[in-house]
């Protein structure tokens, strides 16, 4: 999650069979509203303590996120015949995680005139809707993608398993084929006549790979890494990959600041990220840190007694920190001398 203000995230639970009513558009403000109850249970990051399920999974296995998609997002109309089928585009990724538990079935249900329009919702910090696309995956890493743009509403197999900002999808699987050259194996020598140059270092197989923090070269960065990395044997091996795949897109404050200052201020919006979520689809268990505190967290969706009620926690709390290690210092026994 990048952002250039704290967002306030709250880790939440909910169980199944709770209730959900839709926040209405506002011409829809005097009809009745979609309802709908969750066949599962959910955990989910939200923002500004907003029922924003921002990044979060289900107990079938069945991960969603909701990405920043500025430029081209394009939510639905509402016509007012349709107010009790419509769903904000905040509260979208809850009624997924909500209602599927494969991306197979989400698949299927798009295709049916029964599927809610979503509209597009602002948040108080901004007078125009927030947009956002989506990524859904399943336990089986079966995946998807849904978008909303002048064009309607498009959706895409996932097959890379990468998902970032704008511009859409289709942009993102074109653009990659500029890199084509990357590799995790290290180039042979340059030969130019009788001079023969060496790479310098270990590494030369990602020599071009876009190291700025653009959407688009995230997207290649995040694709070659996790596909070059060694493939992994257990739950925990996975989920200390993803944080190390997550760690080469990690923005510390400052270094994406904006070109022009806050009006009557010195001040520069800067994204940064807030937190970074890792989730474990075959366990049920959602990995988190914090800008401020690296260490991480994890819950364990099976072992959360719930009793019918929804539960929240802080995110931003700081609980391990720096470990100090001063004291656990021992004596070597006999010589080091060469």
């Amino acid at each position: 999650m990048e952002f250039n203000i704290d967002a306030g995230s709250n880790l939440i639970v909910e169980p199944k069979q709770y209730s959900h009513t839709a926040i209405p558009k506002s011409e829809c403000i005097l009809q009745s509203p979609m309802k709908w109850q969750n066949k599962y249970s959910i955990s989910y990051l939200d923002v500004l303590d907003s029922p924003i399920a921002v990044d979060g999974l289900n107990d079938a296995g069945l991960s969603v996120g909701a990405l920043m998609f500025p430029g081209f997002a394009q939510f639905q109309e509402v016509p007012s015949e349709k107010c009790g089928m419509a769903v904000s585009s905040f509260q979208f990724p809850l009624w997924i995680l909500g209602n599927f538990g494969t991306a197979q079935e989400l698949r299927d249900a798009l295709k049916k005139d029964s599927f809610p329009l979503v509209w597009g919702a602002t948040l108080p910090i901004s007078e125009n809707p927030f947009e956002l696309h989506y990524s859904i995956i399943d336990v089986t890493g079966d995946g998807l993608i849904i978008e909303f743009t002048k064009q309607g509403r498009n959706e895409y197999n996932n097959t890379l398993g990468v998902l970032t900002n704008s511009p859409p999808y289709d942009f993102h699987m074109t653009n990659i084929r500029n890199y084509i050259q990357l590799s995790k194996f290290a180039h042979d020598p340059l030969n130019l006549g009788p001079m023969q140059f060496d790479a310098i270092g270990q590494g030369s197989g990602l020599l071009g790979v876009p190291g700025d923090f653009t959407p688009p070269s995230r997207f290649v960065r995040t694709a070659a890494i996790v596909h070059f990395a060694n493939e992994v044997q257990t739950s925990k091996e996975a989920v200390m990959l993803g944080f190390h795949v997550l760690n080469t897109v990690d923005i510390p404050r400052g270094v994406a600041s904006s070109s022009h200052p806050l009006p009557f201020s010195k001040t520069y919006l800067a994204d940064y990220t807030l937190w970074v979520v890792v989730k474990d689809l075959t366990t049920k268990s959602l990995y988190f840190r914090d800008y401020n505190d690296l260490t991480i967290r994890v819950l364990h969706m099976a072992e959360v007694k719930t009793e019918g009620k929804r539960l929240k926690m802080k995110v931003g709390n700081s609980i391990g920190g720096f470990v100090d290690i001063t004291d656990d210092l021992t004596p070597v026994n006999g010589h080091t001398e060469l």
